[in-house]
């Protein structure tokens, strides 16, 4: 397997777990006797009717480490223009092998759109839908981690979690960069505006560490093979988000 080929999975699921659905509604609906009935009554349909899809593709990582530009925690993709920002995903990919960028999605907004149309007569139901729809989301990304896992484990790797544009640090506007390298638009159907909102609420977008499984976890200056010529250490910063100290 190579580097830079962009891997489309399978995410489609048998069926979803109402327990699943659950954790994605109001404590108070969950205590209605007749509610698992219910939401089969919607998940099934949808699990028939929509063919979630995801893709992934691997990077190698490394810190940038050039101010002015970079005087904060980042994260370049060797061979291309693209920057991870934020302490978040510095945090995670300073180690790793590779990075993955990793997009999923249950399906169009005009299919999600017919079904709405379809099976909601009423609140509860569009409650329900919603639930529904995110539970198959949260699986399809699941499906697609478990895909970089398995390729992680080819290479002698181990998968990282997710971390997903819009949390933590990591900015939302990373969705822009996930789309054009994962040609998302193409392959999904997907697009992410200027500041990274996606064009359907039901997709997934992130990056995954692999890792070397018998590497130990080190952090620090000492153990940077730049710590002698470092231009970060140079301004009195380290690039793990700490100020150095200043010898007296």
């Amino acid at each position: 397997m190579q580097v830079h080929t962009i891997h489309e999975i399978d995410c489609s699921v048998d069926a979803i777990d109402p327990a699943v659905v659950e954790a994605f509604l109001d404590a108070e609906l969950c205590d209605d006797p007749m509610l698992a009935d219910s939401i089969c009554a919607l998940a099934d349909p949808l699990v028939a009717a929509l063919t979630p899809r995801g893709v992934y593709k691997l990077f190698n990582p490394a810190i940038c480490t050039l101010p002015p530009k970079y005087t904060e925690p980042a994260i370049k993709l060797v061979g291309t223009l693209a920057v991870l920002h934020g302490s978040a995903a510095y945090e995670r990919m300073a180690e790793a092998e590779h990075t993955a960028m990793a997009v999923s999605t249950v399906g169009t907004d005009e299919e999600v759109a017919a079904l709405r149309e379809r099976l909601v007569h009423n609140e509860l139901d569009a409650l329900l839908f919603d639930a529904c729809l995110e539970a198959l989301a949260s699986l399809a990304a699941d499906r697609l981690a478990e895909a970089v896992a398995a390729d992680a484990q080819e290479r002698g790797l181990h998968r990282g979690s997710t971390l997903e544009t819009g949390t933590e640090d990591f900015p939302l506007s990373m969705n822009t960069t996930l789309a054009f390298f994962t040609q998302t638009e193409k392959r999904l159907g997907l697009t992410a505006a200027e500041d990274g909102t996606p064009s359907d609420r039901w997709s997934t977008w992130g990056v995954i560490g692999l890792y070397n499984t018998e590497q130990k976890k080190r952090r620090g200056c000492a153990y940077c093979h730049n710590v002698r010529t470092c231009t970060i250490r140079k301004i009195g910063m380290t690039c793990h988000g700490r100020r150095t100290r200043k010898r007296k």
